[in-house]
């Protein structure tokens, strides 16, 4: 009896260690799989929670638009007798400057040589004036405009300079033909924006455009349009085209107006913003593309008609490169030089003639 005890002991000792040597690897790498793969989905797990983590936010961008700014004649009047070089800009510099780019078409050139200008259609600014657009946060200014050539092509070249000097970028003119069609780019947390601006040749001398050999403004032309935009896409998405064109006094922009803008939309721009007509115009919805065919006065002369003394600033919203939001914010011209915030029965008119019948505009993206 005793034998047979320890031979069954003997017996399953060995088959124990048989099956250690037959199984143990087998058990041994499942085992390793097991806790690799549990390691493998842990480590995974926390990379997609640190990539969530460290995933950056969208750039956003306000733009802020506004129309016509003329700093001569009646306006130029009113700051030499306030003695007040920022007098146009004081009820809205806050909101001006807040913004992350602040755009504007300046319709009178600076210049330091000849008498005051007081009256009539041939504009200069006083260079001091300029401390309004300074305060207020100007980044850049479009000059295409059938005003800038009043003083000749001194007048524009001291302009130029005067901009330069003050921090103050421009568009739509330059010292040739070359610079005058440029792109004009402004950056804001590593987002690139780029600016181009045209005249209409119909309301302006010929002789204001800029030549290879001399300096001047950018006039309109669909296919020097298409080139300029293109050049500026090989650094950018985001191109801003500003257009001074339109028959004045009028809410409805003319054939030439939506051509030339539907032509910039085509040919990849995200906004259109226009300017002349010395009253607001209706916008428009254009591919992937916004049209604001007039933005109105901004800082004006203009007291003989409610209209002439309104604008919009229109604050444009983007993310990254993509436009995301516009807000429409009315303007009212008071004592020939000074917009204010309109009210809300005056900001009704006035978005009425815009045909809009709301003040903010959301979109994810813009359809036809």
């Amino acid at each position: 009896m005793r034998n047979r005890i320890i031979f069954a002991i003997f017996a399953i000792g060995l088959l124990a260690f048989v099956f250690y040597f037959c199984f143990a690897d087998l058990i041994f790498v499942q085992k390793s799989d097991f806790i690799s793969n549990v390691l493998r989905s842990e480590a995974s797990q926390f990379a997609s929670q640190e990539e969530e983590e460290i995933k950056p936010e969208k750039v956003g961008t306000t733009l802020l638009a506004v129309g016509d700014i003329m700093l001569s004649r009646h306006v130029g009047t009113r700051i030499r007798q306030a003695q007040d070089n920022i007098l146009p800009f004081r009820k809205l510099k806050d909101e001006l400057s807040q913004a992350d780019i602040t755009f504007g078409n300046l319709e009178s050139p600076f210049y330091n040589k000849g008498p005051l200008i007081t009256s009539g259609m041939v504009f200069k600014a006083e260079p001091e004036t300029i401390e309004g657009l300074v305060i207020s946060g100007f980044d850049i200014l479009s000059l295409a405009n059938n005003h800038f050539g009043d003083r000749r092509e001194e007048a524009m070249v001291y302009t130029f300079k005067h901009l330069r000097e003050n921090g103050i970028k421009f568009i739509g003119a330059g010292e040739n033909f070359k610079e005058a069609h440029a792109p004009t780019f402004l950056n804001h947390e590593g987002i690139r924006f780029a600016f181009l601006a045209y005249d209409t040749p119909t309301v302006t001398p010929s002789s204001y455009a800029a030549t290879e050999e001399k300096p001047g403004l950018a006039f309109m032309d669909v296919e020097q349009l298409k080139k300029d935009i293109a050049k500026a896409k090989r650094r950018t998405e985001v191109v801003i085209v500003s257009m001074h064109a339109g028959t004045e006094y009028t809410n409805q922009p003319n054939q030439a107006q939506k051509d030339f803008a539907h032509t910039a939309c085509e040919a990849g721009a995200s906004l259109v913003l226009g300017h002349h007509p010395h009253v607001v115009q209706i916008t428009e919805q254009y591919n992937d593309c916004y049209i604001i065919y007039s933005l109105g006065n901004f800082v004006f002369d203009q007291m003989w008609s409610e209209e002439t003394r309104e604008g919009v600033m229109a604050k444009c919203k983007f993310e990254d490169e993509e436009l995301k939001k516009i807000e429409f914010i009315p303007i009212k011209i008071e004592d020939y030089n000074q917009p204010r915030l309109a009210h809300d029965s005056e900001s009704k008119e006035i978005l009425k003639r815009m045909n809009l019948d709301k003040t903010t505009f959301e979109f994810n993206q813009i359809v036809d």
